[in-house]
């Protein structure tokens, strides 16, 4: 008479246990989401900043070049005022080429260091995809490792027996392969052992089996006539 208390505390303690791993398993699902969000706005946001800095550093090195033709020419103009002995036109062109040689340092300066901004935003970027891509390949295995334990606690619940916990698939595919490999070695056992009463030809084998059935009539005859068939 236990038996039904015992399998109604069983079925409730079951229904406790999946409401505890649907509990966990949600809330772990929700800091995996949570935690792709976090990293896809922190990619979002550095893949802009990465964009930034090396728009900044291509105007940076355009603006250099600028810079280095502006210098060509004022050299020039310096030279050609010496040409014409004007030291003093000459002295104004030689202080234009010491400003714009100032400024194209400093561009330099700037660039260098845009271009390393550049490459930290860009390593900074590949790890973040990475972890993206990571993160959801946990998330899907996540929800294809709960799918699979919600569908083996249903399985189990509709099995008789006192078995508390579903049986773990690899072991469910082993014990439904030991009956087949039961059932080819039977079979193939079956096939080398022969056979007497087995015949090919099914008409054969039915006139056989009739005449088996027939009984040989006794024999009726007397002396005298075994004595004139000798003759």
């Amino acid at each position: 008479m236990t038996f039904p208390w015992r399998k109604l505390f069983q079925s409730i303690q079951d229904d406790i246990e999946g409401l505890g791993d649907a509990v966990f398993g949600d809330r772990a699902e929700r800091l995996l989401d949570d935690e792709i969000r976090g990293v896809d706005e922190l990619l979002h946001n550095t893949r802009n900043d990465h964009a930034a800095a090396k728009a900044r550093r291509i105007d940076a090195q355009q603006h250099a070049q600028r810079l280095k033709a502006e210098i060509r020419a004022a050299e020039a103009e310096v030279e050609a005022q010496l040409k014409r002995r004007r030291s003093t036109a000459a002295r104004d062109a030689a202080g234009d080429v010491v400003r714009l040689q100032s400024q194209l340092a400093e561009m330099q300066a700037d660039a260098t260091e845009m271009d390393a901004q550049e490459a930290k935003f860009a390593q900074l970027q590949s790890q973040l995809e990475h972890r993206l891509r990571r993160l959801k390949h946990q998330l899907d295995t996540h929800r294809a490792t709960a799918s699979l334990q919600r569908a083996q606690a249903a399985v189990a619940r509709r099995q008789p027996g006192d078995a508390p916990y579903p049986e773990p698939a690899p072991a469910s595919a082993q014990r439904m392969r030991r009956p087949a490999r039961a059932g080819a070695h039977a079979t193939q056992a079956d096939a080398a052992r022969p056979d007497t009463a087995r015949n090919d030809d099914p008409v054969a084998e039915v006139i056989d089996r009739i005449a088996r059935r027939i009984k040989p009539k006794p024999s009726t005859s007397t002396p005298s006539t075994e004595q004139a068939r000798r003759r």
